[in-house]
């Protein structure tokens, strides 16, 4: 006897790889859809702190940019009174340096025979003006004042003869 096969194994094993192969594939879309979900969460979370360390480090940046501008401030206060300090120093020079030439003054000028009316000092430069018995004694007296440490160049500007009396003058 021959048996005949009427149902249709060759469609059912056709439907069930048919069935089996969906599956797989929508095994492997979940699968796929889970990956790139959980990579795109963690890639939201990692936004999301770098976010956050942003907005910590903006925060700190605020801070330290009040004690940056106190620096500046502190740096600029520095710079100023050094400047300030700078002129002090040249003031002491120069005031100490206008003692020295006063006292070689004072000490090389002959009292009886050369009288100084004006002494005027414009930067470096020291302008006397006054009155000698004759023109020996203003010659000696610029010879004398090369020879000081604190005075560099001696040059006479004027000279004149003048006649002065002795009526208003009093002896004590």
């Amino acid at each position: 006897m021959v048996y005949i096969n009427l149902l249709p194994i060759k469609e059912i094993k056709q439907h069930a790889k048919a069935v089996q192969q969906l599956s797989m594939f929508a095994i492997c879309f979940l699968c796929v859809l889970g990956a790139i979900g959980f990579v795109g969460f963690v890639q939201f979370t990692k936004a999301k702190q770098l976010q956050n360390d942003i907005a910590s480090l903006n925060a700190e940046k605020k801070k330290y940019n009040q004690i940056l501008a106190q620096i500046k401030k502190l740096e600029q206060d520095k710079i100023t009174i050094e400047n300030k300090i700078a002129v002090i120093k040249q003031l002491k020079k120069s005031s100490a340096l206008t003692v020295h030439i006063l006292d070689e003054i004072a000490n090389l000028t002959p009292t009886k025979r050369l009288w100084l009316n004006n002494i005027t000092q414009k930067g470096k430069s020291l302008q006397l003006t006054g009155m000698a018995l004759d023109n020996q004694t203003i010659a000696n007296y610029m010879e004398t004042l090369k020879t000081s440490d604190y005075i560099s160049e001696v040059n006479l500007q004027n000279s004149s003869l003048t006649i002065r009396s002795l009526q208003n003058i009093s002896f004590r």
